[in-house]
C-alpha cells in the first residue's frame, strides 16, 4: 500500500487529509454515486481504513467536507461568469440558468447536490448548506435590487429565495432524468427556467434571446 510522504507531521496530515478528499471525489466521479464505502475512499488514498477516522467521522462528513472546499469556488465562478451591465432581471435569469447548467452537468456536484444531500445527516445538509451562501446572497442581492426598481414583485426574501433554488433544481432534476445532456435539451430547459423564474418574480419585460 503506498505511503504519503512528508516532511513534517503536519504536512503529512494536510496531504493525508487532501488525499482522503481526492480519493473521495474520483470515486463519485467514476461511479456516479455517493454511495461510497469508506474501505475504497481508504483504499485509494492508499491509506488504511482505521487512519480514515483520524480525519473524517464517517461517509456524510468527508463528502460535506469536500463540498465545503470545493463548492465555493465553483459557485463563485459562476457568479463572476455573468456579465455585469446586464439589467438586473436578465443577470437574476442567466445566473439561475447556469447555475442549473453546472448542477445538471458536473458529474460529482450534480450528484452530490441533486441525489445525496437530502439522505445525509442534517448536519451535514447544514454544512452544504452554508457552502451556497455566496450564490444564495447574491441571488438575494438581485432580487431585492429588482424588487427596489419596481420590477419584482415584494414578497419575503426567505420565501423568493426558496423559490428561486426550487426553480433552479427543478431544471436540473429533468435535465438529470433525461439522461445526456445534449446542447438543444439544455437550451430549451434554461429557457423555461428563465421564463417561469422571471414570470413568477412578477417581471414582464423578458424576452426569449
Amino acid at each position: 500500500m503506498p505511503r504519503i510522504r512528508a516532511a513534517s507531521i503536519d504536512e503529512h496530515k494536510t496531504l493525508t487529509r487532501s488525499a482522503l478528499l481526492k480519493a473521495a471525489r474520483d470515486l463519485i466521479d467514476e461511479t456516479g454515486t455517493a454511495d461510497i464505502s469508506l474501505g475504497e475512499v481508504a483504499l485509494a488514498a492508499g491509506v488504511g481504513r482505521t487512519t480514515f477516522y483520524d480525519y473524517f467521522s464517517d461517509r456524510d462528513d468527508v463528502i460535506a467536507s469536500l463540498v465545503e472546499e470545493e463548492l465555493p469556488n465553483v459557485l463563485s465562478g459562476v457568479i463572476n461568469s455573468v456579465p455585469d451591465d446586464l439589467p438586473i432581471p436578465e443577470r437574476l435569469a442567466e445566473l439561475a440558468a447556469r447555475t442549473v447548467e453546472f448542477v445538471a452537468t458536473d458529474k460529482v456536484f450534480g450528484v452530490i447536490l441533486h441525489r445525496e444531500a437530502g439522505r445525509m445527516s442534517v448536519e451535514a445538509q447544514e454544512r452544504i448548506g452554508a457552502s451556497h451562501g455566496e450564490l444564495s446572497a447574491e441571488m438575494a442581492n438581485l432580487y431585492m435590487q429588482g424588487v427596489e426598481q419596481g420590477l419584482f414583485n415584494a414578497m419575503p426574501p426567505e420565501l423568493a429565495g426558496q423559490l428561486i433554488q426550487d426553480t433552479i433544481m427543478s431544471g436540473a432534476r429533468v435535465l438529470i432524468a433525461g439522461g445526456p445532456n445534449d446542447e438543444k435539451s439544455l437550451a430549451e430547459i434554461t429557457l423555461g427556467v428563465r421564463r417561469f423564474l422571471l414570470g413568477g418574480l412578477g417581471y414582464s419585460g423578458f424576452v426569449d434571446a
